[in-house]
Formats: C-alpha cells, sequence, structure tokens
C-alpha cells in the first residue's frame, strides 16, 4: 500500500511531534500530508433578551479562531523545513460536527492516519472513525503516533467474519498483504454453515488472497465468553503481528454512527497499527 495522500486529523493541543513519523512515511514515499488542524467552537448561547452573554460567545469565537490561526502557522512552518508536500485545512467545528467535516475531507485522501492520541472524551475519536469510513467510505489506519512511520507490516492477522466491511478491509490492504511475510486470518465463533461462513471459514478468503499471491494460515478461535476485540487483540500479540486488518462496524441513529463494541474497544485500547474499512 503506497498512498499518495495522507489526512492526518489534528486536534490544536496536540504537540506537533505527533507528525513526525508520517512526515517520515510521506518523505520516504513521495506522499503528500493533509493535515486536518481542528479546532472546537464554542457552543452558541441560549436565547436570551441580554446580550451579555452573545457578547461573550463573539469574543469565545474571535479567540478560538485565532488560536487556530496562529497554530496552523506553527505548523505550516513545521512542515516547510521537514521537505515534503503539505498543507494545514484549519476547520473550527462545533463539537457534533467533527463526523460530517472528516468525511469531507477524507473524500480526497488515500487513507486516513489516526493518532490514538487523538482526543477521545465525548468521543471525538469515534466521530473522526465514523467520519472517515461510514461518512466518505475510505480507509483509515489507527495507530500510535510513531507507527506511521511505515506500512510494512511483516505479520499481518486478518479479523474475519465473511461480512462486506471486513471484505472491503482486505481489498483496501492487498499492498500490505502481499508484501508481508506471514499473514493469518482468524475466525472467532464462526458458524461452519454455508449460508453464514461457509462450510470451512476463512478458507473462501484464503483461496481469494492466494490468487493474489498472498499465502495464508487459517485459524477458527472461540471466544470462551470473552469480546472479540480481546480475542483479536491476545491472538496478534500471541502471533508478534505487526498489524491488524478489520472490517469497521456501526449503526445509524438520529443520523449519526455509532461504532460497535469491537471497533469503538480496538480503536480506544488496541496496541497495534488497525486497518479498517466499511
Amino acid at each position: 500500500m503506497t498512498p499518495k495522500t495522507i489526512l492526518f486529523p489534528l486536534r490544536i493541543e496536540q504537540p506537533v511531534a505527533e507528525l513526525e513519523a508520517a512526515v517520515d512515511f510521506c518523505r520516504n514515499n513521495d506522499a503528500h500530508l493533509s493535515v486536518l488542524l481542528i479546532g472546537l467552537a464554542p457552543p452558541p448561547p441560549v436565547a436570551t433578551d441580554t446580550v451579555v452573554i452573545s457578547d461573550n460567545w463573539a469574543a469565545q469565537s474571535e479567540a478560538a479562531k485565532q488560536e487556530l490561526h496562529e497554530r496552523g502557522s506553527e505548523i505550516e512552518q513545521h512542515l516547510a523545513k521537514a521537505g515534503i508536500s503539505a498543507e494545514i485545512k484549519r476547520w473550527l467545528m462545533m463539537e457534533h460536527s467533527i463526523e460530517a467535516g472528516t468525511a469531507e475531507h477524507a473524500l480526497f485522501a488515500d487513507v486516513t492516519f489516526l493518532s490514538r492520541t487523538f482526543p477521545q472524551e465525548r468521543g471525538f475519536a469515534r466521530q473522526v472513525v465514523s467520519g472517515v469510513v461510514f461518512g466518505a467510505g475510505r480507509p483509515i489506519i489507527v495507530a500510535d503516533p510513531a507507527q506511521f512511520g511505515t506500512l510494512s507490516w511483516g505479520t499481518i492477522l486478518i479479523g474475519w467474519d465473511n461480512e462486506k466491511p471486513a471484505a472491503r478491509a482486505v481489498a483496501e490492504a492487498l499492498p500490505l498483504l502481499a508484501a508481508a511475510d506471514n499473514v493469518h486470518i482468524l475466525c472467532v465463533d464462526p458458524d461452519a454453515v454455508p449460508q453464514r461462513d461457509g462450510e470451512a471459514p476463512g478458507w473462501d478468503l484464503a483461496t481469494y488472497l492466494a490468487r493474489h499471491g498472498v499465502q495464508t494460515t487459517v485459524h477458527t478461535q472461540p471466544s470462551g465468553g470473552h469480546p472479540v476485540a480481546t480475542v483479536l487483540a491476545d491472538f496478534a500479540e500471541d502471533l508478534g503481528a505487526d498489524g491488524l486488518v478489520m472490517g469497521a462496524y456501526g449503526h445509524s441513529r438520529l443520523r449519526q454512527r455509532l461504532l460497535g463494541g469491537t471497533t469503538r474497544s480496538l480503536i480506544e485500547t488496541g496496541k497495534l497499527p488497525i486497518l479498517m474499512a466499511h
């Protein structure tokens, strides 16, 4: 996988050092880095007959714009010294619009890099993931900042459940899989019936990947009542995996995407880089 445009969402309070590995990746792969610098706009005032609250809100809004502009200028200077193709997109968002705003920008990126240090309070990180994979239909890689320096993953684990999101993630990851030394397919609690997971769960995917020159090892694992995220994480650790490929799941409620429990858990507490798609 050699993407040529990387979207990197960054909150204004995150240190610029978190971009360093992504900068190295872009330098080494002749890729363009698009930093989406996100500032939070103050919530609008409630209806009132007094002008004091509106004046305070206007002052807070102006301060937020100024902070976003100054922070963006600092990052622009930093990227200019890095000698790569890069841009800063300043975005002052209302708290509830992070998902839609991220989706708009992710449309024009091959992949989004999301640092696990992106603030998670009030679901900010989950909104970014939802915006990318559901809103824009693009892949995302969630990892620690230092892990973005390379996409050469020697050992890869695929979390497979015979569903469309997982198939999409595998398709997006094909170049990574083809370059890997070892690829493993894990089916957790599979149903060994043709209507669901096939008579031999995971083997249809193994056959498909073999036609792309990717040799795989198929595993099935009962969850034993443990969360699927825990089973995937533990299995990946036992393998010594360098990356995880899986589908992103969620459902619509009041026009908002709520990530499924497995997806949410691996985003927030995982240790490996994860490539997800829907």
